[in-house]
């Protein structure tokens, strides 16, 4: 059995170039002296029970995976989400004292 002949390509599909790749634009470095950011109520609830979810053998992602589980079923997270509210302050403060601002205020954009 013959095979049917296949359409010419379209003249859109063979026109089309390759484009270059485009270079990388440089990142700005990371001021040492910035605050650093505000916590979450996970990360400090993590840091107090880390160490009884860690078992012998266990990879970092396996702890993290059942930190995570654990995180989801329970009940009552105020406590973290205190220290999480309370580190989010303390960071708008250092930052505004950082930036030379008050906080809570954007900085106009520069035309």
């Amino acid at each position: 059995m013959a095979r049917p002949a296949k359409k010419a390509a379209s003249p859109k599909k063979a026109a089309k170039t390759v484009k270059s790749p485009k270079e990388k634009k440089q990142r700005a470095k990371k001021d040492p002296n910035a605050p650093k950011r505000g916590k979450s109520g996970y990360m400090f609830w993590l840091a107090d029970n880390r160490a009884r979810l860690t078992k012998p053998g266990m990879a970092v992602t396996e702890v993290s995976k059942a930190a995570g589980v654990e995180w989801n079923n329970l009940k009552d997270k105020t406590k973290w989400e205190k220290l999480a509210t309370a580190d989010k302050a303390r960071y708008e403060k250092e930052k505004a004292a950082y930036k030379g601002g008050s906080p809570k205020k954007t900085a106009a954009k520069k035309k």
